[in-house]
């Protein structure tokens, strides 16, 4: 049975794209730990997998869901038939993995699969989009319907170049769009405010705008062991460095959620997909 719609005085984090500067930050882990943190709150959380044509948020807790997202693409079953239940309570919505059209779909698909997420309100408070790193089309198609983004990055130079490429690309796209950063796989906090700095500023000299500031994840040896044992770092080591971190960035997002009923996601979720048919 679907729950029912959120009432007016529920308060949600809305929907939160979480995007890679480039593949391997740490962008799949932060999604699956800051679910659970969430939903051990006891709030109901939806998990997308949005890297469509490779699954990884299955893979990394060790389901082996019947239906993906592949079927909601083609109109085959509904978005709440193919959710599957994770860790804390929260449920998945899996991608396929190795299906190359998935990866580059066309117009009316992409709008098919925003049109079904706008009307999936009533099936959670707080909406994390794990989307595929860089910048193509479905990717930044979810990231302007999200409410908000989330750019992981790593102290490396190319994978900070890759951050600020990808926030310049969104808001070109929509300047308006909330962005927060992440400083994934750091050995202190000022690591993680020297790499911020480092974004911020040419956000602010070519941009004319700045990233707001989520936290840093430290880089942590239980986390291999986590994702070899396929559960979250929060179920195995919730005392670990690098869980306290997931756990303070949850409390982050939660302080940045706003009164909803419908919420501004879906509004623009169902917008997005009415101008990608139009174009």
């Amino acid at each position: 049975m679907i729950a029912s719609r959120p009432s007016a005085r529920r308060t949600s984090i809305g929907c939160v794209a979480v995007t890679g500067s480039k593949g391997g930050v740490g962008k799949s882990n932060l999604v699956v730990n800051l679910a659970v943190s969430l939903g051990r709150s006891g709030r109901r959380v939806l998990v997308i997998d949005g890297d469509l044509g490779l699954a990884n948020l299955d893979v990394l807790l060790g389901l082996a869901p019947p239906r993906n997202v592949q079927h909601l693409v083609h109109g085959d079953v509904p978005l709440d038939e193919l959710l599957i239940d994770g860790p804390g309570g929260i449920r998945i919505l899996p991608a396929a993995s190795g299906v190359p059209e998935l990866t580059r779909l066309d117009p009316s698909s992409r709008s098919r699969l925003l049109a079904a997420l706008a009307e999936s309100s009533s099936l959670a408070d707080d909406i994390l989009i794990d989307t595929g790193a860089g910048i193509g089309e479905t990717t930044l198609s979810l990231q302007l319907a999200a409410s908000r983004v989330v750019v992981v990055t790593t102290t490396e130079p190319t994978s900070l170049v890759d951050a600020y490429a990808s926030i310049k690309v969104l808001w070109d796209a929509d300047p308006r769009k909330p962005v927060d950063l992440v400083v994934n796989n750091v050995v202190d906090e000022e690591e993680a405010a020297t790499a911020y700095g480092q974004i911020s500023r040419a956000c602010g000299h070519f941009l004319d705008q700045q990233p707001g500031w989520l936290g840093a994840v430290y880089a942590d040896p239980r986390i291999p062991g986590a994702v070899k044992r396929q559960r979250a770092l929060l179920e195995l080591y919730p005392s670990s460095p690098a869980a306290r971190c997931y756990e303070r960035i949850a409390l982050q997002l939660a302080a940045r959620r706003s009164p909803v009923v419908d919420g501004p996601c879906w509004d623009r979720l169902a917008e997005v997909a009415r101008e990608e048919v139009s174009h």
